[in-house]
């Protein structure tokens, strides 16, 4: 920052030795080469420094945003039921594409803070000595600054409001993407698209608010400085004083040396810093939530396993008065099974969540031995039938072979063209419910754990396979183990050392087989009476779900709340079945495809007609030729001025005073000035403003387009791709589309325009500076196409590797209790940071290319102001 302020002094000396040269030709040259020297070295010092700088920044933000990504996942890994229950897979997602994020934009832009202001200060204080007090209208940058802290503190209030917004849609995406067959099934698709519809509309009405300051914002940015030299030389004048053409210039340097870190910079670093606050307030809400707490003990070798409960009292969510269980006791030891039966939602699946230290309760349960569980919806993953069967276990042949005979696996390993490494595709699309029944009773076998804990493995086999698994698995090969069964399946029970009856959370009966038909309690009736009660309510859900109209939006879970109580979490489990990927799917799942090739013109006029009319494009491009055109005019005009006092200067000095019509040709420059100053205003707020609504209108229509994509895609679509592949497009991607592009497309609009305006003012001034411009036009197009191609490349590789990162979390979060419960946490962990590391390794590849870019294109415009400074010094005559 001090050498970029120091361009300007050296400017403003070399100025003055011009001045002076126009009334002594016989000047010594050497002070005028050394200025030049001084003003190419600080150009070409500053543009390596503020690369260097900005690419450690870079870095240190990234590095933020894979430790909070880190320690989002781990918290994940350590919710409880209860904290499962205040959160959601998209709020998640939402803080792991989103949230993370802004520390990595806030890092890069914090400092200016501090540096903005005392640019200004310093730069106030070095035009004192040129202009006096009049430079003092320098500070209206200062008094805006209050004003950039509201419109911050107004990016957080559309921020936070907008990030409810965006968890919303995206636990709708994921619902819809999980439940997409029942929506097919049922012709769900238009209440659907209406409900996502419904809530993307409000986001963006959000994101319009954001755009509304964004335009403000670039407005100052363009046109600031303008209005400083424009305030401080009318001030200037009134006040009775000379303009000289170096005071102009070197007043005008000063100002455009901060301009960037002053009305850009800092104003985007109050944006980010409020919109961080927002995210930390988001991520800290979601790791204050509470963790699970482990229940089980590692056995010595003299205790046996076993599960002692007393007057157990267990909630699904501790702000709930009624618990889902109550007064629970029992005891299962070594080689007992324990058959839990009763109705749905009579709390079965409740007691084994509470044996695992899933749910919060009360009373006395303690668990000796090693657990594992075998979940009542099958989970398994995309990779082989191997990986999911031994899940990080060592192979042994032997054991896998018991296992899979045992459980009725090895028919099926016939059957299959390749086996057990026949690879099963995502939410195991290859398999029947059946084989992932199966699969997923033999990963529980195979770990050959002190307790088993069965949610109903018999319910998605057939009578013959269900005893088989029940005779040589259940019976047979964990025959020592101390086994709790939830089952529908009575003919079973007689085997059963102890059964447990539940109704409503509540124990019902509790003995033996013999035990309970001598007490006269008819469970059997119990159980069919409460499934024909299920039947029926079912019946009507589905009846009144069926009739929607186009105008009424339901969401799944809005119809589980017309179940009654009992059903109503199963029902929910089941629609919000996600689907599973692990590391060990890497291979197996089809690849993400990538377009290649360069971006056609065709694309982004696409882009931009999704938006807006083509009058409505036309009118931006005569804006945006309109404000650059005023923006060089306004330069000429400081030019006539400074032109016109000179002159009345020097008929000062020949002791003649200025005449009146010089004194209203000064009054009409200045007005002139002031009109342009203010076109430039109009026609830069015009501008920015109509390209933002229209690229957020074209983000909305896009996401219309591939939400009505996705609803229309065969189910093969999603058997192929998982989850979170999807849901990378409409939360990361789509942000990006709603914040990051428009406003990238505004700079490199804004930047090209005034490129192109220094090259046409610099060849106004020094024709044959052109013989220059096209060797380094040919350069740039040169090195813009080499960067291109790889940097198109490099882009759609960070995207694609980003997609396994959702991909996994929505496989985390839906075999939480399973991950736990084979006590796989670290390991899923590794997997999560090999699959951040894998997207970090792209992401500061495209970092590293584009400062490759950045730093020659620096290069080439340090190389031409260096020859434009030495050849005005040159043809000073």
């Amino acid at each position: 920052e001090v050498i970029r302020i120091i361009q300007p002094v050296l400017l403003g000396k070399l100025l003055e030795y011009f001045e002076a040269y126009q009334y002594d030709d016989a000047l010594d040259p050497k002070p005028a080469y050394l200025y030049a020297t001084g003003i190419s070295l600080s150009v070409l010092t500053v543009m390596v420094m503020d690369h260097l700088g900005f690419f450690e920044l870079q870095r240190n933000g990234m590095r933020i945003r894979v430790a909070l990504s880190h320690m989002i996942y781990k918290k994940a890994l350590r919710l409880n039921s209860s904290a499962t229950a205040q959160t959601t897979t998209g709020q998640i997602v939402n803080l792991l594409s989103t949230d993370v994020n802004k520390f990595e934009e806030l890092s890069i832009f914090l400092h200016s803070l501090w540096v903005g202001p005392l640019n200004v200060v310093v730069v106030v204080a070095l035009l004192w000595s040129v202009i006096g007090p009049s430079c003092l209208a320098g500070y209206v940058v200062l008094f805006l600054m209050p004003l950039q802290s509201l419109s911050g503190k107004l990016f957080s209030k559309f921020s936070r409001e907008m990030a409810v917004l965006t968890d919303s849609r995206i636990l709708t995406m994921n619902e819809v993407v999980s439940g997409i067959r029942i929506i097919k099934m049922y012709a769900w698709e238009k209440p659907f698209a209406a409900l996502v519809s419904a809530v993307r509309q409000e986001e963006v009405s959000k994101v319009m608010n954001s755009s509304y300051l964004r335009a403000f914002i670039m407005t100052f940015f363009f046109s600031a400085s303008k209005v400083i030299v424009f305030i401080t030389f009318t001030i200037y004048v009134m006040l009775c004083n000379i303009i000289t053409a170096s005071r102009v210039f070197y007043t005008v340097a000063l100002y455009d040396s901060v301009r960037l870190t002053t009305t850009l910079w800092f104003p985007t670093a109050i944006e980010k810093l409020f919109e961080c606050r927002v995210s930390v307030q988001r991520i800290q809400t979601f790791l204050m939530l509470e963790d699970v707490k482990t229940q089980h003990a590692v056995l010595s070798k003299d205790q046996e396993p076993s599960v002692d409960i007393q007057d157990l009292i267990c909630y699904w969510d501790t702000n709930q008065d009624m618990p889902s269980l109550q007064n629970i006791s029992l005891t299962v030891k070594a080689q007992q099974l324990l058959a839990v039966i009763g109705p749905v939602g009579a709390g079965k699946s409740s007691l084994l969540s509470a044996i695992l230290g899933e749910l919060p309760h009360n009373g006395v349960l303690k668990v000796k031995g090693q657990l594992t569980y075998a979940s009542q919806q099958p989970w398994v993953f995309p990779g082989t039938i191997r990986s999911n069967i031994l899940f990080g276990k060592e192979m042994n042949p032997s054991k896998y072979d018991h296992v899979i005979r045992a459980c009725a696996l090895k028919r099926d390993m016939e059957l299959l063209p390749d086996g057990d490494m026949t690879l099963i595709g995502d939410r195991g699309a290859t398999l029947s419910g059946g084989q992932k029944a199966r699969v997923n009773l033999a990963r529980a076998v195979y770990q050959d754990a002190d307790i088993y804990l069965l949610d109903d493995p018999l319910s998605a086999v057939d009578a013959e396979v269900g005893r088989h698994l029940f005779e040589q698995c259940i019976c047979g090969i964990l025959k020592n183990k101390p086994r709790i069964l939830v089952t529908h399946q009575l003919q079973f029970l007689k085997v059963a050392d102890q059964i447990l009856v539940l109704k409503e959370g509540n124990v019902v009966a509790q003995g033996g087989y013999t035990e309970l038909q001598e007490s006269g309690l008819d469970f059997t009736s119990l159980l069919k009476k409460q499934e024909e009660d299920d039947q029926q309510a079912m019946a009507e859900v589905f009846a009144r779900t069926r009739t929607l109209s186009s105008t009424s939006t339901p969401s799944l879970s809005d119809a589980a709340d017309l179940l009654p109580v009992g059903l109503r979490r199963r029902c929910r489990r089941f629609i919000r079945a996600e689907a599973v990927q692990t590391a060990e799917a890497v291979h197996t799942m089809a690849e993400e495809s990538r377009v290649e090739g360069t971006v056609g013109l065709s694309l982004y006029y696409k882009y931009l007609r999704a938006g807006a009319h083509v009058l409505i494009l036309v009118v931006v491009v005569v804006l945006n030729i309109a404000a650059q055109v005023q923006r060089l005019t306004g330069l000429r005009e400081t030019k006539q001025q400074a032109m016109l006092t000179d002159n009345s200067t020097s008929i000062q000095n020949d002791t003649t005073t200025p005449t009146a019509d010089g004194e209203l040709d000064l009054n009409f420059y200045l007005g002139v000035y002031g009109g342009l100053t203010a076109a430039v205003l109009t026609f830069g707020y015009m501008r920015s403003l109509l390209l933002f609504i229209s690229l957020v209108k074209s983000a909305q229509e896009l996401h219309r387009r591939m939400f009505q994509a996705v609803l229309r895609t065969p189910l093969l679509f999603f058997d192929n791709n998982p989850v979170g592949r999807v849901l990378n497009r409409f939360a990361k991607d789509i942000g990006q589309m709603d914040s990051m592009l428009p406003k990238s497309i505004v700079d490199c609009i804004q930047v090209t325009m005034q490129v192109f305006g220094v090259i046409i003012v610099t060849a106004v001034v020094i024709p044959w500076i052109l013989l220059l411009v096209f060797p380094l036009l040919l350069v740039f197009l040169f090195i813009c196409r080499y960067f291109l191609q790889t940097s198109r490349s490099v882009k759609r590789l960070e995207a694609t590797s980003r997609s396994p990162i959702f991909s996994h979390l929505s496989s985390t979060l839906q075999g939480l209790w399973t991950i736990r419960a084979f006590r796989a946490q670290e390991r899923f962990q590794n997997l999560f940071e090999a699959y951040l590391d894998l997207h970090s390794e792209c992401w500061f590849m495209y970092l590293a290319t584009s400062r490759w870019f950045a730093i020659r294109l620096d290069a080439m415009c340090a190389i031409f102001i260096s020859i434009t400074t030495f050849s005005c010094v040159l043809l000073r005559d």
